[in-house]
């Protein structure tokens, strides 16, 4: 069994950006060595201050992201992957877009299944 390297750092690498211009960072969790860890996701401000509380793990995975978001009114923002010159980066932060736009799309339609008719 491996264990995982710790937790270092943040790398932005995608913008979620209200109808009104506000912004949020999804920064994934870097190891030492600056490796990222794929699913594990902080949201922060541009001054990287945390805009709501975190979970107790720590990170935020997609889906977890996409309620968060959705819990705190963040409705029809859209979702923008950062500028890198790395290709293989460029891959991985599109991928990441795509996956949290199909996490907040589904947090909407269970948000209102779950809600009762008036």
């Amino acid at each position: 069994m491996t264990i995982d390297p710790p937790i270092t750092g943040i790398r932005p690498i995608l913008t979620v950006v209200q109808p009104d211009g506000e912004r949020l960072i999804v920064a994934r969790l870097t190891n030492l060595g600056g490796s990222s860890q794929s699913n594990r996701f902080v949201l922060r401000r541009a001054d990287f201050r945390a805009p709501w509380e975190q979970p107790e793990k720590g990170y935020f995975g997609y889906a977890e992201v996409a309620r968060a978001l959705d819990a705190n009114g963040w409705r029809g923002c859209k979702i923008e992957a950062m500028p890198t010159t790395d290709p293989e980066e460029k891959r991985a932060r599109l991928l990441a877009r795509k996956k949290l736009h199909l996490q907040c799309v589904d947090a909407a339609i269970k948000r209102v299944q779950d809600t009762p008719e008036p």
